[in-house]
């Protein structure tokens, strides 16, 4: 790993941290970064900028981040997955750590203004999670909306159990006593992982509309769809053994494993992903932690299904 700092030297550390982790998209990096100074305005210089790259190669990606001042370039030379986040997190000196993808556009102006209003007024919540649009709809797709109760407005704020992991901001103080983010999800789902931790620690998480990403899913650096479904799939099942109560789990494996097999048009090998999941099982054992009876409560006060 190889870790470059900006030049500037100053004598206070940055209120944000703006962490994006990168992999074969540098024909967008640069306005996505280029995006974020623009949105943070008469703030710039309260932010630090860190660019963690995933890319297999030895180009130095540094010259992205000429739009801050204050800026990290953190090279690990190999393909991390999205765990990277938690190098970009490790180096943060920020109050708050916003954490974007780099294929999306971080908004509106004003938008740290926001994050950090949602933060001082709701000083038990330890995620900020922004709404997630698509580039291509407009809209806010059905799997980025973090609710299971998918009826709920996605225009007001609320108290909620579930994150995206594009746009969303973490207390540096929670951040510390939680942990980070598991680094055995190469991709898909683990903001789900880290919402039961975050839960189960006690913290709440506030999803605020007036934040939001454009996300334009770009394709590159992406794997195969039936790979990424099939791995998903397998995620999931770890990430609901890990937690739930046993008495919610048959119920889990059986419709989540139907509604994705259904969503794929039946395109997925659904047996090989629960195979997948038993040899995980096999390695791993010890790792199942239910979530206690005051994450459980917290849930079902958000309007939350627990077996979901």
């Amino acid at each position: 790993m190889i870790i470059r700092t900006s030049a500037e030297d100053s004598s206070t550390e940055p209120l944000f941290s703006i962490v994006m982790v990168t992999y074969a998209r540098d024909h967008l990096v640069p306005e996505t970064i280029a995006q974020a100074a623009k949105v943070a305005g008469p703030r710039l210089d309260e932010v630090e900028f860190i660019l963690v790259d995933n890319n297999v190669d030895e180009t130095d990606r540094s010259a992205f981040l000429a739009p801050f001042s204050r800026w990290q370039y953190v090279k690990l030379g190999y393909n991390k997955g999205v765990s990277a986040r938690n190098d970009g997190a490790n180096a943060a000196r920020g109050s708050y750590t916003i954490f974007v993808d780099d294929d999306a556009f971080l908004n509106p102006e004003g938008v740290l203004d926001r994050y950090e209003a949602a933060f001082q007024a709701n000083p038990n919540v330890a995620i900020v999670t922004a709404r997630h649009i698509d580039h291509a709809t407009g809209v806010t797709p059905r799997a980025s909306f973090p609710h299971t109760d998918k009826s709920l407005p996605q225009d007001r704020p609320f108290k909620t159990f579930r994150f995206q992991g594009n746009g969303f901001a973490m207390r540096r103080s929670a951040f510390d006593r939680i942990g980070p983010m598991s680094e055995e999800f190469f991709y898909g789902l683990e903001e789900i992982d880290y919402a039961y931790r975050v839960v189960d620690a006690g913290y709440e998480i506030y999803y605020e509309p007036a934040c939001w990403v454009v996300e334009h899913n770009d394709p590159g650096g992406r794997k195969p769809k039936k790979e990424v479904e099939e791995m998903r799939l397998t995620n999931k099942l770890i990430i609901s053994f890990k937690y739930l109560p046993a008495i919610y789990l048959p119920l889990n494996f059986v419709l989540f494993s139907a509604y994705v097999f259904y969503l794929n048009r039946g395109q997925i090998n659904v047996f090989r992903s629960f195979g997948n999941f038993l040899k995980w099982a096999r390695e791993h054992p010890g790792r199942r932690k239910p979530l206690g009876q005051p994450a459980i409560a917290y849930i079902e006060s958000c309007g939350g299904a627990v077996w979901k």
